[in-house]
């Protein structure tokens, strides 16, 4: 059964979006308390420990919902395919690119995301994007570059950072096709269920990578703000947001669920003042400013032109075009 197009494209700013600008402020203040964990965890060993928190947590939900895990058998391949893809793949790739490059030049990568699954989106007929959409991004795009290299300077290509951004660029077209492929799966499949079966499997394979990372962990020198910075990750950041992540595809469609990506930096660089004592520049503030507008334009700008050619159709008449 094909998406249906008008549907996702006339869906409303409401509850779904509410929550998304929630997830965009859970994740941007995450950076910020990921940098202060990670002063006494290792990356893996944290994002190992994580991830299983979040796995157990969703699981729990899903028990006391009432939902079973089983699938159909014709999906079991794809959900296996698409755990290890948007799971284990991306979070090593996630982690071990941050660890070699640096925050501008990640930064800037990760927010290629909206524009590969609008483009992924468009290819697979799964959603058709008016012009504004495509211009919205850009102008998106543009207003991250001014908030991110004002904070952490400009791209930096040494062969270490190439390495790092290769892999993240890796990452984000991993998490492209991930959410575009999850798509059609949540038409059968609850957010919460999916959100369960996807994150659980894929930690698994994870592990294969994280374990000695995690064993190596000196459990009794970890302060107590160190495992408050863990259970907020795994809690809020993986465990809740995801949920969402999953409802937004749902209800509004990829790419409008994937433009809020572009504004987690924003609240990246809010946290980071506020907690770690980065100043904010005035082109931080104009950057901001533009964002959201690229951000209203994908979302939901189109409505404008669309109002507007009504407006010509009512006063031309029947047949007066």
């Amino acid at each position: 059964m094909k998406p249906d197009m008008k549907q996702n494209d006339y869906q409303r700013f409401g509850a779904t979006d509410v929550l998304m600008l929630l997830t965009v402020v859970v994740w941007g203040v995450n950076f910020s308390v990921i940098k202060i964990s990670l002063r006494e965890f290792s990356p893996h060993g944290f994002n190992g420990v994580r991830l299983i928190a979040a796995s157990l947590i969703l699981l729990l939900a899903l028990k006391l919902s009432g939902e079973r895990l089983a699938v159909a058998r014709e999906d079991m391949v794809k959900i296996l395919v698409l755990c290890i893809l948007g799971h284990a793949v991306y979070q090593y790739l996630f982690i071990t690119a941050i660890s070699l490059s640096t925050a501008s030049n990640t930064s800037l990568i990760m927010a290629s995301s909206p524009v590969i699954i609008a483009l992924l989106s468009s290819l697979a007929g799964q959603e058709k994007i008016h012009w504004a959409g495509w211009a919205g991004i850009l102008i998106a795009l543009f207003g991250l570059y001014l908030v991110v290299t004002q904070r952490a300077g400009p791209f930096s290509f040494t062969w270490q950072n190439l390495k790092g951004d290769t892999l993240i660029l890796v990452g984000n077209i991993c998490w492209a096709v991930y959410t575009v492929l999850l798509k059609p799966l949540l038409e059968k499949y609850s957010p919460l269920k999916l959100a369960a079966l996807s994150l659980s499997l894929g930690s698994l394979f994870y592990l294969i990578i994280a374990a000695p990372a995690i064993v190596k962990i000196s459990w009794k020198t970890i302060s107590a703000g160190a495992w408050g910075g863990l259970a907020f990750s795994a809690v809020m950041a993986v465990s809740l947001c995801f949920i969402i992540w999953n409802v937004s595809l749902q209800k509004v469609g990829n790419t409008k669920t994937g433009i809020y990506s572009n504004i987690t930096p924003l609240f990246a660089v809010l946290a980071a003042y506020f907690f770690l004592g980065e100043r904010i520049t005035p082109l931080q503030a104009v950057g901001a400013v533009v964002i959201f507008l690229g951000f209203y334009l994908t979302r939901s700008g189109y409505r404008l032109f669309e109002r507007r050619n009504g407006r010509r159709a009512f006063a031309a008449g029947p047949g007066g075009e």
